[in-house]
């Protein structure tokens, strides 16, 4: 049996979870790519959640969820052969702007699906039991930003839950590298400087999608960070793409740079509240008349 049939007993089914398929399509086609889109997402979810939500009877939001995310990631990784072979055999002819919107849509189809999958699998009481178990769910407790919430309100990411959970190792290898030690000192000083705090975890955020932009595909990014390279894509070159990957990943260090150097500069001021001079000894028994 084919990988695709995991969640798609034929082509049929298949259509109704992604858009534009070709009416002679045929599963064997897009064997390989299903290989690659599971593996892909299996390694997000784990293969026994995978297992879990393939095996309902019923179809359950996370079920709808699995085979939207699954169907449209099987197609963005497909679709350049598919039109290659309509090229080749000249049924159909292409512009790059038309292959560039198809690519766009499958991944933003992908990447929603996601996003709803794991809040299901956060929420729903029949699949959070084996998502807290995961590797990546339990270095959560490890992190300052805990929630893909916090992270938005951070540095704005679509809400995406997917790319939350891609970036925990990233936020905690930011927090093993040193940052993480600033967070300490500044509750050792004073639990209540919410300010210093927060500032901190603006710059955390910002250094994580530096570290994000210069380790993920961008297909891998939220919408919001993936437009700014998907715009005039046909007047663009590669290296130009790249380019801009690596410029705004150097701003956002610089950015985070600047607030954690004030940071510092505030946990450095002397402490001021007690202030101790020659008059602090005096008694007063001492007959010590100052005129």
């Amino acid at each position: 049996m084919s990988v695709i049939n995991d969640l798609f007993s034929n082509v049929a089914e298949f259509r109704k979870y992604v858009p534009g398929i070709s009416a002679n399509i045929e599963f064997a086609e897009l064997s390989s790519s299903a290989i690659s889109a599971r593996k892909q997402i299996s390694a997000i979810i784990t293969p026994e959640l995978w297992k879990l939500i393939k095996e309902e009877v019923t179809t359950t939001d996370a079920k709808e969820y699995l085979r939207n995310a699954f169907g449209n990631l099987i197609m963005h990784k497909s679709l350049i052969f598919d039109i290659i072979s309509k090229r080749k055999s000249e049924t159909a002819d292409v512009y790059k702007h038309e292959f560039e919107a198809m690519r766009r849509q499958y991944i933003d189809n992908y990447y929603n699906a996601m996003d709803s999958l794991i809040q299901e699998l956060t929420e729903n009481e029949i699949y959070s039991s084996k998502w807290k178990e995961t590797h990546d769910y339990k270095l959560l407790q490890e992190l300052q930003i805990q929630t893909t919430a916090d992270f938005n309100s951070y540095y704005g990411i679509d809400l995406s839950y997917l790319f939350f959970f891609r970036t925990i190792p990233l936020q905690r290898e930011i927090l093993l590298d040193g940052l993480g030690d600033m967070f300490t000192e500044v509750l050792s000083i004073d639990p209540a400087r919410a300010d210093l705090t927060g500032k901190l975890k603006l710059a955390l955020s910002q250094l994580v999608v530096a570290l994000a932009l210069s380790r993920f595909d961008i297909i891998e990014l939220p919408a919001t960070i993936r437009s700014l390279f998907d715009d005039q894509k046909s007047s663009r070159s590669a290296s130009d793409e790249q380019n801009r990957v690596l410029r705004l990943a150097a701003d956002l260090r610089e950015n985070a740079k600047s607030i954690i150097s004030a940071v510092e500069l505030v946990l450095s001021e002397p402490d001021e509240s007690h202030i101790v001079s020659e008059t602090s000894f005096n008694r007063p028994d001492d007959k010590i008349y100052l005129i």
